[in-house]
């Protein structure tokens, strides 16, 4: 069994020895006998333990255009994006061709983005995974 100090809804300490063997009673009096599990970190509410929920991702503002071509080619969309360069303007070509990195908010990515059908998530989502390759 796993004792927890719990302050403000969250685990702060958890102990898998009984608190009062280890502090003194006053202090021992406020931890709560918690599942073996349970973590710092982790919240109660005085009923149900929960572990925490890691933080979204942060969406990379650019990524090199190595990993956004990676990424592409792992979503299987590296063929149509080289198809709608292809269509493009002169200036949106070069732009593919000779970039070293790919910024998310551009008004190429905007109108790629928009020709492939995918949404904000999706092309964060995009720039998310290219950030790791």
């Amino acid at each position: 069994m796993r004792f927890a100090y719990v302050q403000s809804g969250f685990v702060v300490e958890a102990w898998s020895k009984d608190p009062f063997e280890l502090f003194q009673p006053g202090y021992a009096a406020l931890f709560v006998a918690c599942p073996d599990e349970v973590q710092t970190g982790w919240t109660f509410d005085g009923t149900t333990w929960a572990e925490p929920v890691p933080p979204a991702p942060q969406v990379p503002q650019s990524v090199t255009m190595r990993q956004a071509r990676l990424a592409l080619l792992g979503a299987g969309m590296l063929t149509q994006v080289n198809a709608a360069i292809t269509q493009a303007d002169q200036a949106a070509q070069i732009e593919w061709e000779y970039a070293q990195t790919v910024e998310r908010n551009s008004a190429l990515v905007q109108t790629l983005a928009a020709g492939l059908g995918l949404t904000d998530a999706d092309l964060d989502a995009l720039f998310v995974a290219a950030a790791t390759l």
